[in-house]
């Protein structure tokens, strides 16, 4: 086992340890699986998300804030609080499907993993090098992002908003689908990895 792996392995468990307060609970039980194999670590995960935000101008991410965002089912009274926090720029409601950052030691097993991860329902599954190390993201598909209005000024209605609200909230239902299928599968063949 290469002892820079092992290294960044132990600081990676240590930081989780310290931030698992807000660590994503729903993803917990895969990042448990994930950590517990010799021949991984993850570095960062979501189990996906819908959010509303708010975007001074188009490309202005640093500058934009969140209004709210939820990795549970939301309901048409909570979107309409985080609503009316808005101010100035653009409003976007979006979905982000599940992602995770997994180091792997070896060539083999990144691409082992990516495999699962495809036959879970990963299918923007990869891996690279980044700085030396061989990083593995799987991620799901499942995202939209729609514009709802500016400075503050909604462009549609309450009706529009439920729907929103219930197509988000299929969405987070898929993509804990997506985990638990995860987690069963690399809870049958990471053991033998």
């Amino acid at each position: 086992m290469n002892k820079d792996f092992l290294s960044l392995k132990e600081k990676a468990l240590k930081s989780l340890e310290a931030d698992i307060d807000r660590v994503d609970k729903n993803i917990l039980p895969l990042l448990e699986i994930i950590n517990a194999s010799d021949h991984f670590f993850t570095t960062s995960s979501c189990s996906g998300r819908v959010a509303l935000m708010e975007i001074p101008e188009i490309g202005m991410k640093k500058d934009a804030r969140f209004l709210g965002k939820w990795h549970d089912n939301i309901n048409v009274k909570e979107f309409k609080n985080a609503l009316n926090k808005a101010k100035e720029g653009v409003m976007w409601f979006f979905a982000q499907p599940p992602i995770l950052h997994i180091v792997a030691d070896e060539l083999k097993n990144a691409q082992e993993l990516v495999k699962i991860g495809i036959a879970s329902g990963f299918k923007n599954s990869v891996f690279k090098s980044v700085e030396g190390k061989i990083v593995v993201e799987l991620a799901s598909t499942e995202r939209f992002d729609i514009p709802l209005g500016r400075d503050g000024f909604l462009f549609c209605d309450e009706s529009y908003l439920s729907l929103l609200c219930d197509i988000g909230n299929e969405v987070l239902t898929k993509s804990k689908k997506k985990i638990k299928n995860l987690e069963k599968n690399l809870s049958k063949i990471i053991a033998r990895i």
